[in-house]
C-alpha cells in the first residue's frame, strides 16, 4: 500500500489502513490536521443512516417520505405505492414484525427499479457502440459504499439505501460502477467517460454527500 487510506465509519471510529514504513507519528499528524474533516463525515454517515431509516410511521422511498398506515388483515404483508404505505397484519403491536414486512416491501420494489435502471445504462453503453460484460446486479446493505463493481467477475453491487434517495441518484450509482469496466479507478479519464454518458452525474450523486 502506497499511501495513507482513512475510513470514517458510523461507529464514530477512523480505520487506517498504511504502508508499515509510515510510522504511527505521521499518521497521528495527518488525523490532527484533518480533524475537522472527519467529524463532518460522521455528521454525513449519522444523516446518511437517518435518511434511510425505515420505522411505523414514515418511510423514505425515492426521495420522498410516506405515513405507514397499519390495517389489521390476515394479510401480512407491506404495500408501498404514491401515497403511503399500507401494512396488513394481524399483529399491528408487534413493531419489529411491522418493520420486517415494510423491509420487505421496500427490497422488492428496490429489485424491480434496479433491474430496470441496469437495462437502462446496459442498453445506452450498446446504443453507444460499447458491449458491457455480462453483469450480475447484487443489492446489500452496505455502510460505507454506495456501489461496487467487480469487473473481473462481472459483479456490481448497489447499496439498498439508496432506496431513499431519488431515482436519478440511484441511476447515477449504477454509471458510476459500470464505468469502471473502462476505467479502474477515479482518475481524469473515469469522469470524462462518466459525465459523457450520464451528464447530469454531479447533479444527482452530489445529494449522497450532504448532510
Amino acid at each position: 500500500m502506497k499511501n495513507v487510506n482513512f475510513r470514517a465509519k458510523d461507529d464514530g471510529i477512523v480505520y487506517v489502513s498504511a504502508n508499515s514504513r509510515v510510522s504511527v507519528k505521521e499518521v497521528e499528524r495527518f488525523l490532527t490536521e484533518r480533524v475537522d474533516f472527519f467529524f463532518g463525515a460522521f455528521e454525513r454517515l449519522r444523516a446518511r443512516e437517518k435518511r434511510s431509516e425505515i420505522n411505523t410511521e414514515t418511510v423514505n422511498w425515492l426521495g420522498q417520505e410516506y405515513p405507514v398506515r397499519i390495517i389489521h388483515n390476515a394479510r401480512e404483508c407491506a404495500v408501498l405505492d404514491e401515497i403511503e404505505c399500507r401494512v396488513f397484519t394481524r399483529l399491528g403491536g408487534d413493531g419489529e414484525y411491522v418493520l420486517s414486512l415494510i423491509r420487505r416491501a421496500v427490497a422488492h420494489r428496490f429489485a424491480v427499479l434496479c433491474r430496470g435502471l441496469n437495462e437502462e445504462v446496459r442498453a445506452e453503453l450498446m446504443r453507444r457502440g460499447l458491449t458491457p460484460p455480462p453483469t450480475r446486479i447484487t443489492i446489500k446493505d452496505m455502510k460505507s459504499r454506495w456501489g461496487s463493481c467487480s469487473y473481473t467477475r462481472g459483479h456490481i453491487s448497489i447499496n439498498i439505501r439508496l432506496a431513499a434517495y431519488p431515482q436519478e441518484t440511484v441511476l447515477s450509482v449504477f454509471w458510476h460502477e459500470y464505468a469502471h469496466y473502462w476505467h479502474h479507478d477515479h482518475s481524469q479519464r473515469f469522469y470524462d467517460f462518466l459525465l459523457d454518458m450520464y451528464p447530469d452525474y454531479f447533479r444527482w450523486n452530489d445529494l449522497l454527500k450532504e448532510k
